[in-house]
C-alpha cells in the first residue's frame, strides 16, 4: 500500500478547507468528504487510502484497497458487468462441493505457460460441429488399456 499523494492536509482544520470535511473514527481511520471533487476518502491512522468513492454522473467509481477482504453469502453471490478481470500475483483457488459449470457462448481460449493437466474419472471431449483436432509440436501419445478408434463405446 502506498501513502496517498493527496493534497488534503490532516494538519489542518475543516474551515481551513472549504468544501472538505472530515471524520475522525475512535479507531483512527479519517473519512474525508469532498464536495468539490464528488469524493468520499477512507483513511487509516497512517493516513493511507483505504476506501475512495468518486461520485460521477455516469455513476459511482469505488476502489477498496484492503490486506485482506472476505465477502460471505448465505445463498448467492452475483456479479455482472460488461467486463470483469480477475487477477492474482500467486495463485488463484476456484472449489465446490457442487458442479461447475461454465457457459461461453463465443470461444474459449485458455493459455497456459506451463503444463495443462485435467483430471477426472472420465474424460469426455465433444465437437458438436465440425472437427476435433489436437496438434503437437512433437509426439502425440496415447496411452489406455485399449484405444478404439471409430467406435460408439
Amino acid at each position: 500500500m502506498q501513502k496517498t499523494t493527496d493534497t488534503f492536509d490532516f494538519s489542518t482544520t475543516v474551515n481551513k478547507q472549504p468544501g472538505k470535511s472530515t471524520i475522525q473514527f475512535a479507531a483512527g481511520n479519517i473519512l474525508v468528504i469532498d464536495e468539490y471533487n464528488n469524493e468520499l476518502k477512507l483513511f487509516s491512522k497512517d493516513q493511507v487510502v483505504q476506501l475512495v468513492i468518486n461520485i460521477q454522473e455516469k455513476g459511482l467509481i469505488v476502489n477498496l484497497i484492503a490486506t485482506e477482504l472476505n465477502i460471505c453469502s448465505t445463498n448467492e453471490l452475483n456479479l455482472s458487468s460488461k467486463k470483469i478481470n480477475i487477477e492474482a500475483s500467486e495463485q488463484i483457488n476456484i472449489k465446490t462441493a457442487g458442479n461447475l459449470v461454465q457457459e461461453v457462448k463465443k470461444d474459449l481460449l485458455t493459455e497456459v505457460g506451463g503444463t495443462n493437466k485435467q483430471i477426472a474419472q472420465i474424460q469426455k471431449i465433444t465437437a458438436t460441429l465440425g472437427n476435433a483436432e489436437i496438434k503437437a509440436n512433437d509426439y502425440v501419445k496415447l496411452d489406455g488399456e485399449s484405444v478404439l478408434l471409430n467406435c460408439e463405446e
